[in-house]
Protein backbone atom coordinates (compact mmCIF):
# COMPACT_ATOMS: atom_id res chain seq x y z
CA UNK A 1 0.00 0.00 0.00
CA UNK A 2 2.99 2.32 0.21
CA UNK A 3 2.82 2.74 -3.55
CA UNK A 4 -0.77 3.93 -3.23
CA UNK A 5 0.22 6.55 -0.66
CA UNK A 6 3.17 7.74 -2.77
CA UNK A 7 0.92 8.20 -5.80
CA UNK A 8 -2.03 9.51 -3.85
CA UNK A 9 -5.02 7.42 -2.96
CA UNK A 10 -7.12 6.11 -5.87
CA UNK A 11 -10.36 7.54 -7.20
CA UNK A 12 -13.59 5.92 -6.08
CA UNK A 13 -16.83 5.87 -8.05
CA UNK A 14 -20.02 5.52 -6.00
CA UNK A 15 -23.52 5.31 -7.41
CA UNK A 16 -26.86 5.40 -5.64
CA UNK A 17 -30.03 3.49 -6.45
CA UNK A 18 -33.42 3.50 -4.80
CA UNK A 19 -37.07 3.51 -5.77
CA UNK A 20 -38.73 6.90 -6.17
CA UNK A 21 -39.60 8.43 -2.82
CA UNK A 22 -36.61 6.90 -1.01
CA UNK A 23 -34.54 9.40 0.99
CA UNK A 24 -31.47 9.08 -1.22
CA UNK A 25 -30.46 12.69 -0.60
CA UNK A 26 -29.99 11.84 3.08
CA UNK A 27 -28.06 8.71 2.14
CA UNK A 28 -25.77 10.73 -0.12
CA UNK A 29 -25.16 13.33 2.59
CA UNK A 30 -24.19 10.59 5.03
CA UNK A 31 -21.90 8.94 2.47
CA UNK A 32 -20.10 12.25 1.85
CA UNK A 33 -19.77 12.84 5.58
CA UNK A 34 -18.13 9.46 6.15
CA UNK A 35 -15.83 9.82 3.13
CA UNK A 36 -14.72 13.18 4.52
CA UNK A 37 -13.63 11.39 7.70
CA UNK A 38 -11.06 9.59 5.48
CA UNK A 39 -10.01 12.88 3.86
CA UNK A 40 -11.81 12.01 0.62
CA UNK A 41 -13.50 14.87 -1.20
CA UNK A 42 -16.76 14.15 -3.02
CA UNK A 43 -17.97 15.30 -6.42
CA UNK A 44 -21.73 15.17 -7.05
CA UNK A 45 -23.02 14.09 -10.44
CA UNK A 46 -26.80 14.23 -10.91
CA UNK A 47 -27.32 11.73 -13.69
CA UNK A 48 -30.74 12.98 -14.82
CA UNK A 49 -29.26 16.49 -15.27
CA UNK A 50 -27.01 15.04 -17.98
CA UNK A 51 -30.09 14.64 -20.18
CA UNK A 52 -29.73 18.36 -20.93
CA UNK A 53 -26.92 17.34 -23.30
CA UNK A 54 -29.30 15.03 -25.18
CA UNK A 55 -29.57 16.67 -28.59
CA UNK A 56 -33.37 16.38 -28.54
CA UNK A 57 -33.69 17.88 -25.05
CA UNK A 58 -36.75 20.03 -24.52
CA UNK A 59 -38.05 21.80 -21.44
CA UNK A 60 -40.98 20.44 -19.46
CA UNK A 61 -44.42 21.95 -19.98
CA UNK A 62 -44.40 23.51 -16.54
CA UNK A 63 -42.06 23.94 -13.57
CA UNK A 64 -43.84 21.65 -11.11
CA UNK A 65 -41.83 18.87 -9.49
CA UNK A 66 -44.19 16.11 -10.65
CA UNK A 67 -43.95 17.32 -14.26
CA UNK A 68 -40.16 17.61 -13.98
CA UNK A 69 -39.87 14.00 -12.79
CA UNK A 70 -42.19 12.45 -15.38
CA UNK A 71 -40.61 14.59 -18.13
CA UNK A 72 -37.17 13.20 -17.31
CA UNK A 73 -38.49 9.65 -17.02
CA UNK A 74 -39.80 9.93 -20.57
CA UNK A 75 -36.71 11.68 -21.94
CA UNK A 76 -34.48 9.06 -20.34
CA UNK A 77 -36.37 6.32 -22.17
CA UNK A 78 -36.21 8.29 -25.42
CA UNK A 79 -32.45 8.81 -25.03
CA UNK A 80 -31.82 5.09 -24.41
CA UNK A 81 -33.98 4.21 -27.40
CA UNK A 82 -32.10 6.63 -29.67
CA UNK A 83 -28.81 4.93 -28.74
CA UNK A 84 -30.49 1.51 -28.38
CA UNK A 85 -28.52 1.19 -25.17
CA UNK A 86 -29.73 0.66 -21.59
CA UNK A 87 -26.39 2.03 -20.38
CA UNK A 88 -26.67 5.30 -22.33
CA UNK A 89 -26.81 7.52 -19.24
CA UNK A 90 -23.88 5.67 -17.67
CA UNK A 91 -21.82 6.62 -20.72
CA UNK A 92 -22.94 10.22 -20.24
CA UNK A 93 -21.87 9.96 -16.59
CA UNK A 94 -18.41 8.77 -17.67
CA UNK A 95 -18.07 11.92 -19.80
CA UNK A 96 -18.98 13.99 -16.75
CA UNK A 97 -16.50 12.11 -14.55
CA UNK A 98 -13.74 12.86 -17.05
CA UNK A 99 -14.76 16.51 -17.18
CA UNK A 100 -14.74 16.85 -13.38
CA UNK A 101 -11.47 14.93 -13.11
CA UNK A 102 -9.80 17.38 -15.50
CA UNK A 103 -10.90 20.26 -13.25
CA UNK A 104 -9.19 18.59 -10.28
CA UNK A 105 -6.03 17.09 -11.76
CA UNK A 106 -5.61 19.22 -14.86
CA UNK A 107 -6.05 16.35 -17.35
CA UNK A 108 -8.68 13.72 -18.09
CA UNK A 109 -5.95 11.06 -17.92
CA UNK A 110 -4.46 12.21 -14.58
CA UNK A 111 -6.18 10.71 -11.51
CA UNK A 112 -8.19 12.86 -9.13
CA UNK A 113 -6.47 11.43 -6.06
CA UNK A 114 -8.32 11.38 -2.75
CA UNK A 115 -11.61 12.02 -4.56
CA UNK A 116 -14.87 10.14 -4.87
CA UNK A 117 -17.43 10.72 -7.63
CA UNK A 118 -21.03 10.10 -6.52
CA UNK A 119 -23.58 9.34 -9.25
CA UNK A 120 -27.10 10.22 -8.16
CA UNK A 121 -28.71 7.97 -9.35
CA UNK A 122 -28.79 4.89 -11.61
CA UNK A 123 -32.02 3.58 -13.13
CA UNK A 124 -31.11 0.63 -15.37
CA UNK A 125 -29.21 -2.65 -14.78
CA UNK A 126 -27.13 -2.06 -17.92
CA UNK A 127 -25.73 1.10 -16.31
CA UNK A 128 -24.42 -0.95 -13.39
CA UNK A 129 -22.94 -3.56 -15.71
CA UNK A 130 -21.07 -0.93 -17.75
CA UNK A 131 -19.71 0.96 -14.74
CA UNK A 132 -18.48 -2.28 -13.14
CA UNK A 133 -16.82 -3.22 -16.42
CA UNK A 134 -15.10 0.16 -16.68
CA UNK A 135 -14.12 0.79 -13.05
CA UNK A 136 -13.91 -2.68 -11.50
CA UNK A 137 -13.31 -2.60 -7.75
CA UNK A 138 -13.27 1.21 -7.82
CA UNK A 139 -17.03 1.22 -8.43
CA UNK A 140 -19.51 0.71 -5.58
CA UNK A 141 -23.30 0.72 -5.83
CA UNK A 142 -25.24 1.72 -2.72
CA UNK A 143 -28.97 1.03 -2.47
CA UNK A 144 -31.53 2.63 -0.21
CA UNK A 145 -34.90 1.08 0.54
CA UNK A 146 -38.06 1.97 2.46
CA UNK A 147 -41.59 0.54 2.57
CA UNK A 148 -43.68 1.62 -0.42
CA UNK A 149 -46.26 3.41 1.74
CA UNK A 150 -43.55 5.56 3.29
CA UNK A 151 -42.01 6.30 -0.09
CA UNK A 152 -45.38 7.40 -1.46
CA UNK A 153 -45.95 9.63 1.58
CA UNK A 154 -42.48 11.16 1.30
CA UNK A 155 -42.80 11.85 -2.42
CA UNK A 156 -46.32 13.24 -1.99
CA UNK A 157 -44.96 15.61 0.67
CA UNK A 158 -42.24 16.78 -1.75
CA UNK A 159 -44.81 17.37 -4.51
CA UNK A 160 -47.13 19.24 -2.14
CA UNK A 161 -44.32 21.41 -0.82
CA UNK A 162 -43.38 22.30 -4.40
CA UNK A 163 -46.96 23.52 -4.91
CA UNK A 164 -46.81 25.35 -1.58
CA UNK A 165 -49.57 23.13 -0.24
CA UNK A 166 -49.77 22.00 3.38
CA UNK A 167 -51.90 18.96 2.48
CA UNK A 168 -50.01 16.11 0.79
CA UNK A 169 -53.09 13.85 0.59
CA UNK A 170 -54.16 14.89 -2.92
CA UNK A 171 -50.65 14.16 -4.20
CA UNK A 172 -50.54 10.49 -3.19
CA UNK A 173 -51.97 9.40 -6.55
CA UNK A 174 -49.31 11.33 -8.49
CA UNK A 175 -46.62 9.93 -6.23
CA UNK A 176 -47.75 6.34 -6.80
CA UNK A 177 -47.82 6.86 -10.59
CA UNK A 178 -44.23 8.13 -10.53
CA UNK A 179 -43.17 5.20 -8.33
CA UNK A 180 -44.79 2.70 -10.70
CA UNK A 181 -42.93 4.04 -13.75
CA UNK A 182 -39.71 4.29 -11.77
CA UNK A 183 -39.89 0.64 -10.75
CA UNK A 184 -40.41 -0.66 -14.32
CA UNK A 185 -41.20 1.65 -17.19
CA UNK A 186 -43.38 0.02 -19.80
CA UNK A 187 -41.55 -0.44 -23.10
CA UNK A 188 -41.06 -3.35 -25.46
CA UNK A 189 -37.25 -3.24 -25.73
CA UNK A 190 -36.49 -3.17 -22.01
CA UNK A 191 -34.81 0.24 -22.22
CA UNK A 192 -37.08 2.07 -19.80
CA UNK A 193 -36.38 3.03 -16.22
CA UNK A 194 -35.97 -0.15 -14.21
CA UNK A 195 -35.07 0.54 -10.60
CA UNK A 196 -36.61 -2.80 -9.64
CA UNK A 197 -33.87 -4.82 -11.36
CA UNK A 198 -31.09 -2.29 -10.69
CA UNK A 199 -31.58 -2.24 -6.91
CA UNK A 200 -30.54 -5.86 -6.14
CA UNK A 201 -27.19 -5.36 -7.91
CA UNK A 202 -25.96 -3.15 -5.06
CA UNK A 203 -22.87 -3.67 -2.91
CA UNK A 204 -24.60 -2.31 0.18
CA UNK A 205 -28.24 -1.88 1.24
CA UNK A 206 -29.37 0.82 3.68
CA UNK A 207 -32.74 0.83 5.44
CA UNK A 208 -34.04 4.36 4.92
CA UNK A 209 -37.38 3.46 6.47
CA UNK A 210 -35.70 3.85 9.84
CA UNK A 211 -34.81 7.15 11.47
CA UNK A 212 -31.10 7.82 10.77
CA UNK A 213 -30.90 4.62 8.69
CA UNK A 214 -28.73 6.50 6.19
CA UNK A 215 -25.84 6.42 8.65
CA UNK A 216 -25.55 2.64 8.19
CA UNK A 217 -23.39 3.46 5.18
CA UNK A 218 -20.61 4.62 7.54
CA UNK A 219 -19.71 1.06 8.50
CA UNK A 220 -19.58 0.11 4.82
CA UNK A 221 -17.12 2.93 4.14
CA UNK A 222 -15.05 1.79 7.14
CA UNK A 223 -14.87 -1.70 5.64
CA UNK A 224 -13.80 -0.35 2.23
CA UNK A 225 -10.84 1.32 3.90
CA UNK A 226 -10.00 -1.82 5.90
CA UNK A 227 -11.43 -1.25 9.36
CA UNK A 228 -9.49 -3.77 11.49
CA UNK A 229 -12.32 -5.05 13.66
CA UNK A 230 -15.73 -4.91 11.94
CA UNK A 231 -17.25 -8.37 11.57
CA UNK A 232 -20.60 -9.44 10.04
CA UNK A 233 -23.95 -8.72 11.60
CA UNK A 234 -26.30 -11.71 11.99
CA UNK A 235 -28.36 -10.50 9.00
CA UNK A 236 -25.25 -10.32 6.81
CA UNK A 237 -24.07 -13.76 7.90
CA UNK A 238 -27.48 -15.30 7.23
CA UNK A 239 -28.02 -13.69 3.82
CA UNK A 240 -24.55 -14.74 2.73
CA UNK A 241 -25.46 -18.32 3.65
CA UNK A 242 -28.63 -18.06 1.54
CA UNK A 243 -26.66 -16.62 -1.37
CA UNK A 244 -24.07 -19.38 -1.10
CA UNK A 245 -26.77 -22.06 -1.10
CA UNK A 246 -28.33 -20.53 -4.23
CA UNK A 247 -25.24 -21.44 -6.26
CA UNK A 248 -26.13 -25.11 -5.91
CA UNK A 249 -29.14 -24.52 -8.15
CA UNK A 250 -28.94 -25.48 -11.83
CA UNK A 251 -31.71 -23.06 -12.83
CA UNK A 252 -30.29 -20.88 -15.61
CA UNK A 253 -32.99 -18.21 -15.20
CA UNK A 254 -32.73 -17.45 -11.49
CA UNK A 255 -30.71 -19.17 -8.78
CA UNK A 256 -32.47 -18.68 -5.45
CA UNK A 257 -31.25 -19.68 -2.00
CA UNK A 258 -32.96 -19.73 1.39
CA UNK A 259 -31.92 -20.54 4.95
CA UNK A 260 -34.04 -20.85 8.07
CA UNK A 261 -32.33 -19.54 11.17
CA UNK A 262 -32.95 -19.36 14.87
CA UNK A 263 -32.14 -15.89 16.13
CA UNK A 264 -31.37 -15.71 19.82
CA UNK A 265 -31.80 -12.33 21.47
CA UNK A 266 -30.91 -10.66 24.73
CA UNK A 267 -33.51 -9.02 26.97
CA UNK A 268 -32.85 -5.73 25.21
CA UNK A 269 -33.80 -7.34 21.88
CA UNK A 270 -30.28 -7.38 20.45
CA UNK A 271 -29.47 -10.55 18.51
CA UNK A 272 -26.76 -12.52 20.31
CA UNK A 273 -26.59 -15.69 18.22
CA UNK A 274 -27.63 -17.02 14.81
CA UNK A 275 -28.08 -20.74 14.17
CA UNK A 276 -28.81 -21.96 10.63
CA UNK A 277 -31.16 -24.94 11.00
CA UNK A 278 -32.12 -25.62 7.36
CA UNK A 279 -31.33 -24.54 3.83
CA UNK A 280 -32.68 -24.91 0.32
CA UNK A 281 -32.36 -23.78 -3.28
CA UNK A 282 -34.58 -24.02 -6.35
CA UNK A 283 -33.87 -27.43 -7.82
CA UNK A 284 -35.58 -30.52 -9.22
CA UNK A 285 -36.32 -33.10 -6.48
CA UNK A 286 -34.67 -36.52 -6.56
CA UNK A 287 -36.44 -39.74 -5.62
CA UNK A 288 -35.57 -40.93 -2.13
CA UNK A 289 -35.53 -37.37 -0.83
CA UNK A 290 -33.45 -34.29 -1.44
CA UNK A 291 -32.29 -32.86 -4.75
CA UNK A 292 -30.02 -33.78 -7.62
CA UNK A 293 -26.29 -33.31 -7.32
CA UNK A 294 -23.87 -32.93 -10.19
CA UNK A 295 -23.14 -36.20 -12.02
CA UNK A 296 -26.11 -38.04 -10.48
CA UNK A 297 -27.18 -40.76 -12.88
CA UNK A 298 -29.74 -40.63 -14.28
CA UNK A 299 -29.95 -36.84 -14.20
CA UNK A 300 -33.53 -35.56 -14.15
CA UNK A 301 -32.83 -31.84 -14.02
CA UNK A 302 -34.46 -29.56 -16.58
CA UNK A 303 -31.32 -28.50 -18.46
CA UNK A 304 -30.28 -32.12 -19.01
CA UNK A 305 -33.76 -33.18 -20.17
CA UNK A 306 -33.98 -30.26 -22.58
CA UNK A 307 -30.48 -30.74 -23.98
CA UNK A 308 -30.55 -34.50 -24.47
CA UNK A 309 -34.25 -35.38 -24.76
CA UNK A 310 -35.74 -32.14 -26.10
CA UNK A 311 -38.11 -32.43 -23.15
CA UNK A 312 -39.56 -29.18 -21.76
CA UNK A 313 -42.50 -30.34 -19.69
CA UNK A 314 -43.53 -26.98 -18.27
CA UNK A 315 -43.66 -25.53 -21.78
CA UNK A 316 -45.70 -28.54 -22.95
CA UNK A 317 -48.28 -27.98 -20.20
CA UNK A 318 -48.53 -24.27 -20.97
CA UNK A 319 -49.04 -25.03 -24.68
CA UNK A 320 -51.77 -27.50 -23.76
CA UNK A 321 -53.42 -25.01 -21.40
CA UNK A 322 -53.37 -22.28 -24.02
CA UNK A 323 -54.79 -24.73 -26.58
CA UNK A 324 -57.75 -25.42 -24.26
CA UNK A 325 -58.43 -21.70 -23.92
CA UNK A 326 -58.26 -21.14 -27.68
CA UNK A 327 -60.66 -24.06 -28.26
CA UNK A 328 -63.16 -22.42 -25.90
CA UNK A 329 -62.78 -19.13 -27.78
CA UNK A 330 -63.27 -20.95 -31.10
CA UNK A 331 -66.53 -22.46 -29.86
CA UNK A 332 -67.70 -18.96 -28.91
CA UNK A 333 -66.87 -17.93 -32.51
CA UNK A 334 -64.80 -15.01 -31.22
CA UNK A 335 -61.87 -15.63 -33.59
CA UNK A 336 -61.36 -13.74 -36.83
CA UNK A 337 -62.61 -15.60 -39.91
CA UNK A 338 -59.03 -15.99 -41.17
CA UNK A 339 -58.22 -18.08 -38.08
CA UNK A 340 -61.32 -20.25 -37.85
CA UNK A 341 -59.79 -23.12 -39.84
CA UNK A 342 -56.48 -23.06 -37.91
CA UNK A 343 -55.98 -25.73 -35.29
CA UNK A 344 -55.95 -24.57 -31.68
CA UNK A 345 -52.58 -26.26 -31.15
CA UNK A 346 -50.97 -24.36 -34.05
CA UNK A 347 -52.42 -21.08 -32.79
CA UNK A 348 -51.12 -21.80 -29.30
CA UNK A 349 -47.62 -22.46 -30.60
CA UNK A 350 -47.68 -19.25 -32.67
CA UNK A 351 -48.93 -17.21 -29.73
CA UNK A 352 -46.58 -18.48 -27.00
CA UNK A 353 -43.48 -16.48 -28.10
CA UNK A 354 -45.55 -13.26 -27.88
CA UNK A 355 -46.58 -14.08 -24.32
CA UNK A 356 -43.06 -13.79 -22.93
CA UNK A 357 -43.07 -11.85 -19.65
CA UNK A 358 -46.85 -12.12 -19.17
CA UNK A 359 -48.53 -13.48 -16.05
CA UNK A 360 -49.55 -16.57 -18.03
CA UNK A 361 -45.96 -17.51 -18.87
CA UNK A 362 -44.81 -16.75 -15.34
CA UNK A 363 -47.18 -19.23 -13.74
CA UNK A 364 -44.82 -21.30 -11.60
CA UNK A 365 -47.16 -24.13 -10.61
CA UNK A 366 -46.07 -26.21 -13.61
CA UNK A 367 -42.34 -25.85 -12.98
CA UNK A 368 -40.53 -29.00 -11.87
CA UNK A 369 -37.99 -27.48 -9.47
CA UNK A 370 -38.96 -27.05 -5.84
CA UNK A 371 -38.63 -23.39 -4.86
CA UNK A 372 -35.85 -22.48 -2.45
CA UNK A 373 -38.19 -21.51 0.38
CA UNK A 374 -40.08 -24.81 0.18
CA UNK A 375 -36.80 -26.72 -0.15
CA UNK A 376 -35.66 -25.14 3.13
CA UNK A 377 -38.91 -26.09 4.89
CA UNK A 378 -38.59 -29.64 3.54
CA UNK A 379 -34.97 -29.78 4.70
CA UNK A 380 -36.09 -28.82 8.21
CA UNK A 381 -38.82 -31.48 8.15
CA UNK A 382 -36.36 -34.19 7.07
CA UNK A 383 -34.05 -33.19 9.91
CA UNK A 384 -36.90 -33.14 12.42
CA UNK A 385 -36.39 -29.46 13.18
CA UNK A 386 -39.40 -27.30 14.06
CA UNK A 387 -39.49 -23.96 12.21
CA UNK A 388 -42.29 -22.36 14.21
CA UNK A 389 -41.26 -18.84 15.21
CA UNK A 390 -38.02 -18.87 13.21
CA UNK A 391 -36.72 -16.49 10.52
CA UNK A 392 -36.14 -17.22 6.84
CA UNK A 393 -33.51 -15.40 4.78
CA UNK A 394 -34.06 -15.71 1.04
CA UNK A 395 -32.29 -14.11 -1.90
CA UNK A 396 -35.57 -13.33 -3.70
CA UNK A 397 -38.97 -12.21 -2.41
CA UNK A 398 -41.14 -15.35 -2.06
CA UNK A 399 -43.79 -16.14 -4.65
CA UNK A 400 -47.40 -16.50 -3.50
CA UNK A 401 -47.14 -20.29 -3.56
CA UNK A 402 -44.19 -20.33 -1.17
CA UNK A 403 -45.74 -17.60 0.97
CA UNK A 404 -48.76 -19.69 1.90
CA UNK A 405 -46.49 -22.53 3.04
CA UNK A 406 -44.27 -20.11 4.97
CA UNK A 407 -47.36 -18.83 6.78
CA UNK A 408 -48.65 -22.34 7.49
CA UNK A 409 -45.23 -23.50 8.76
CA UNK A 410 -45.25 -20.80 11.42
CA UNK A 411 -42.18 -18.92 10.21
CA UNK A 412 -42.22 -15.61 12.02
CA UNK A 413 -40.20 -13.36 9.71
CA UNK A 414 -38.88 -13.35 6.14
CA UNK A 415 -35.87 -11.24 5.14
CA UNK A 416 -35.45 -10.94 1.36
CA UNK A 417 -32.80 -9.33 -0.82
CA UNK A 418 -34.29 -9.09 -4.31
CA UNK A 419 -37.84 -7.85 -4.97
CA UNK A 420 -40.04 -10.24 -6.94
CA UNK A 421 -42.64 -8.19 -8.85
CA UNK A 422 -44.49 -11.24 -10.19
CA UNK A 423 -45.35 -12.37 -6.68
CA UNK A 424 -49.01 -12.07 -5.68
CA UNK A 425 -48.17 -12.70 -2.05
CA UNK A 426 -49.59 -9.50 -0.63
CA UNK A 427 -52.73 -9.65 -2.75
CA UNK A 428 -53.57 -13.22 -1.74
CA UNK A 429 -52.48 -13.10 1.90
CA UNK A 430 -52.84 -9.52 3.06
CA UNK A 431 -54.54 -10.69 6.27
CA UNK A 432 -51.52 -12.76 7.31
CA UNK A 433 -48.46 -10.78 6.24
CA UNK A 434 -47.03 -7.32 6.76
CA UNK A 435 -44.85 -5.64 4.14
CA UNK A 436 -44.63 -2.11 5.49
CA UNK A 437 -42.86 -2.78 8.77
CA UNK A 438 -39.20 -1.96 9.33
CA UNK A 439 -38.88 -4.29 12.33
CA UNK A 440 -40.73 -7.48 13.20
CA UNK A 441 -41.77 -6.20 16.62
CA UNK A 442 -44.06 -3.66 14.95
CA UNK A 443 -46.50 -6.42 13.93
CA UNK A 444 -46.27 -9.42 16.23
CA UNK A 445 -49.58 -10.80 14.95
CA UNK A 446 -48.39 -11.19 11.34
CA UNK A 447 -45.60 -12.73 9.30
CA UNK A 448 -43.31 -9.78 8.63
CA UNK A 449 -41.50 -9.49 5.30
CA UNK A 450 -38.43 -7.25 5.60
CA UNK A 451 -36.09 -5.93 2.91
CA UNK A 452 -32.48 -6.88 3.65
CA UNK A 453 -30.05 -4.28 4.99
CA UNK A 454 -26.27 -4.58 5.15
CA UNK A 455 -23.27 -5.61 3.08
CA UNK A 456 -24.35 -7.42 -0.07
CA UNK A 457 -23.38 -11.10 -0.37
CA UNK A 458 -21.27 -10.21 -3.43
CA UNK A 459 -18.95 -8.15 -1.17
CA UNK A 460 -19.12 -10.32 1.95
CA UNK A 461 -16.02 -12.47 1.50
CA UNK A 462 -13.78 -9.60 0.42
CA UNK A 463 -14.80 -7.00 2.99
CA UNK A 464 -14.86 -9.31 6.00
CA UNK A 465 -11.65 -11.17 5.23
CA UNK A 466 -8.84 -10.31 7.64
CA UNK A 467 -6.21 -10.95 4.95
CA UNK A 468 -5.92 -7.26 4.01
CA UNK A 469 -6.79 -5.58 7.29
CA UNK A 470 -6.10 -5.78 10.99
CA UNK A 471 -2.82 -5.11 12.76
CA UNK A 472 -0.97 -7.86 10.87
CA UNK A 473 -1.57 -6.49 7.37
CA UNK A 474 -3.18 -3.11 7.84
CA UNK A 475 -3.78 -0.69 10.68
CA UNK A 476 -4.32 -1.94 14.23
CA UNK A 477 -7.55 -1.14 16.05
CA UNK A 478 -5.62 1.02 18.51
CA UNK A 479 -4.05 3.10 15.71
CA UNK A 480 -7.17 3.25 13.52
CA UNK A 481 -8.56 6.63 14.72
CA UNK A 482 -5.26 8.39 14.07
CA UNK A 483 -4.31 6.67 10.80
CA UNK A 484 -7.67 6.27 9.05
CA UNK A 485 -7.40 9.70 7.42
CA UNK A 486 -4.41 8.57 5.35
CA UNK A 487 -5.17 4.90 4.80
CA UNK A 488 -6.07 3.92 1.20
CA UNK A 489 -9.04 1.77 0.19
CA UNK A 490 -7.88 -1.79 0.86
CA UNK A 491 -9.44 -3.41 -2.18
CA UNK A 492 -8.58 -0.98 -4.99
CA UNK A 493 -5.26 -1.39 -6.73
CA UNK A 494 -2.95 1.59 -6.71
CA UNK A 495 -2.65 1.11 -10.49
CA UNK A 496 -6.37 0.57 -11.24
CA UNK A 497 -6.56 4.02 -12.83
CA UNK A 498 -4.46 2.96 -15.81
CA UNK A 499 -6.93 0.28 -16.89
CA UNK A 500 -9.91 2.45 -15.91
CA UNK A 501 -8.83 5.21 -18.30
CA UNK A 502 -8.55 2.77 -21.20
CA UNK A 503 -11.96 1.29 -20.35
CA UNK A 504 -13.54 4.77 -20.19
CA UNK A 505 -12.26 5.56 -23.68
CA UNK A 506 -13.62 2.27 -25.02
CA UNK A 507 -17.03 2.87 -23.42
CA UNK A 508 -17.32 6.36 -24.92
CA UNK A 509 -16.85 5.10 -28.48
CA UNK A 510 -20.53 4.11 -28.38
CA UNK A 511 -21.73 7.56 -27.29
CA UNK A 512 -22.90 9.07 -30.59
CA UNK A 513 -22.19 12.82 -30.57
CA UNK A 514 -25.22 13.41 -32.81
CA UNK A 515 -27.43 12.07 -30.02
CA UNK A 516 -25.50 13.31 -26.99
CA UNK A 517 -23.59 16.58 -27.23
CA UNK A 518 -20.11 16.28 -25.76
CA UNK A 519 -16.56 17.36 -26.52
CA UNK A 520 -15.21 14.21 -28.16
CA UNK A 521 -11.77 15.69 -28.83
CA UNK A 522 -11.18 16.94 -25.29
CA UNK A 523 -13.00 14.30 -23.24
CA UNK A 524 -13.01 11.26 -25.53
Amino acid sequence: MSGANAMGRPELIFALVGAAGTRLSDLKASLKEHLKAFNYSSVDIHVSDLLRNYTSWRDADDASESTRITHRQNLGLEFRERLNDGAALARAAIVKIREERAKISGRVDAPAVDHAFILDQLKHPAEVALLREVYGASFLLIAGHAPEARRAEHLAHVLAKDDQSADSGPYIGKARSIILVDMKQDDEKGLGQNTRDTYPLADFFANLGEVSGEHQVGRFVDLLFGHPFHTPYPDEFSMYQASSVSLRSSDENRQVGAVIVQLKSSESGKITNTDVVASGMNEVPRRGGGFYWHEDSPDGRDQWLLAYKDDDRAHTIKTSTLKELIEKIQKKKWLAESLIESSARDLARQLLPDLKGTQFMNISEFMRPVHAEMAAVIDAARRGVAVDGLTMYVTTFPCHNCAKHIIAAGIRQVVYLEPYPKSRTNFLHEEEIELSATKSVEHEDRVVFLAYSGVAPRQYQKLFSMAARGGKNGVSLKDWPAKKTSTPPRYVSAFAFVSNIAAEQAALKKLDASVYSWDVQRLG
